[in-house]
């Protein structure tokens, strides 16, 4: 099986930077999802792979054969790569009817009989149900019928690397749940190499071994989807995975000799930061000043090179928000020059209401789902998600205790960044 390796790869436009330098490597038989915010460089992420888009510099190597190489001038065309691509928008041939849709990648294929044909046809039709409708022509379909025969044509030919875009954006939720399990077990069963493109987090959660998540062009994060979880190495992949999102707090504070740090008020209580593994701040800040220089000496090396162009879209620090009462979307924080100065980020599933919880909060709102509830807990003018686990009924305005169990994260407000996870305790 084929694996994908990616070396300083750019796409620019003038001095627009779809992508900007970006070396990852695709192992065999991995599910990785590329994912982040609209406009971030998913989609010319995948195009370039396929070779639908051409980069401006860097090398694509796909299993033995480099299929882009702008030094030495290579550049291998999409039908010679041997990859599978959906498109999100269906590309069916309208003249054609469902069957004559899917099995067109076969009928090229010479080593396929009619029979074959016929046999993998019907194969790929039951596993996205769409058997009954064999003999009609696209434009007699709903968009998700379309789209489930874009997906089961793109399976027909067995590709062994299947590039997909958003594939499953026109599809209803239950249908949509039913194709993730699909898809997922399909990966398992082709043994074949999937490179998925989403804006959804839950998809690239539940499907991915790896997610590749990108901003502005930029890789943040290549990692297993719960490391990314509750490993996020900056504030916008903490807030940009998990639904409800993340609850960010600022604090400051100092480090004691025992590692521990104290953190002041918290919700209308000391506390202290107990990390999980031993830190030391000014050991940390130090290797994060020298990973900035490093960055900064290469980015001036580069700029020195034959072509190169200044970026237009410069990378801004992620503001992170904190949610108030009387802005639910939350307040744009601003970034402290303070190495003093920290954002506390807390999970909604380690809010846990309970009599002897060591801080008070009044109920704002409750949302409960039957599974689970979704409260929102009022502490002075913040608000805070939690999510409680089973039946509970908690009326509006009622007063509660809670505690914070489980890591908690610890991000620097100086340069946005991870520094660790640890447990919060009251003083």
């Amino acid at each position: 099986m084929p694996q994908i390796v990616l070396e300083h790869v750019t796409k620019r436009w003038g001095g627009f930077y779809g992508m900007d330098d970006l070396s990852m490597v695709i192992d065999d038989n991995t599910f990785v999802t590329l994912l982040g915010p609209s406009g971030c460089g998913k989609t010319t992420t995948l195009r370039m792979i396929a070779g639908l888009e051409t980069p401006t510099s860097g090398r694509i190597t796909i299993g033995d054969e480099v299929v882009f190489d702008s030094a030495s001038g290579i550049d291998v065309p999409p039908n010679k790569r041997h990859v599978g691509f959906l498109f999100q928008n269906y590309a069916l041939w309208p003249n054609m009817t469902v069957y004559q849709n899917i099995a067109f990648g076969l009928e090229n294929d010479k080593s396929y009989t009619k029979a074959m044909i016929a046999e993998r046809v019907e194969q790929v039709s039951k596993i996205v149900k769409i058997g009954p409708f064999m003999k009609r022509y696209p434009s007699e379909l709903s968009g998700g019928q379309q789209q489930r025969v874009a997906i089961a044509r793109t399976l027909a030919p067995q590709p062994k690397v299947l590039f997909m875009d958003e594939p499953l954006s026109n599809l209803d939720a239950k249908l949509r749940l039913e194709m993730r399990s699909e898809l997922q077990r399909l990966h398992i069963e082709t043994g074949a190499t999937f490179v998925y493109v989403t804006h959804d987090q839950m998809e690239a959660m539940t499907l991915a071994t790896k997610i590749c998540l990108i901003d502005n062009g930029v890789l943040q994060q290549y990692d297993a989807p719960l490391d990314v979880y509750h490993a996020p190495i900056n504030l916008f992949t903490a807030d940009f995975v998990g639904n409800p999102s993340i609850n960010f707090a600022n604090a400051s504070g100092a480090q004691r000799a025992d590692g521990v740090v104290e953190l002041g008020q918290l919700f209308g209580r000391q506390v202290t930061f107990v990390p999980s593994e031993p830190t030391v701040l000014d050991e940390w800040y130090a290797a994060q000043h020298e990973a900035d220089a490093a960055e900064a000496a290469d980015l001036e090396v580069r700029s020195k090179a034959k072509g190169f162009v200044t970026k237009e879209n410069t990378e801004s620090n992620f503001k992170y928000r904190v949610s108030t009462v009387d802005d639910l979307g939350g307040v744009a924080q601003e970034l402290s020059d303070s190495e003093s100065d920290f954002v506390i980020g807390i999970r909604p599933e380690l809010i846990e209401v309970r009599d002897t919880g060591a801080f008070e909060a009044e109920v704002y709102s409750s949302m409960p789902t039957g599974m689970e509830t979704t409260v929102k807990l009022r502490i002075g003018d913040l608000l805070l998600t939690g999510v409680i686990f089973g039946p509970a009924i908690y009326k509006i305005g009622q007063s509660v205790r809670f505690d914070i169990d489980g890591n908690v994260m610890l991000f620097s407000r100086k340069n946005t960044r991870l520094i660790a996870s640890g447990t919060i305790a009251v003083a």
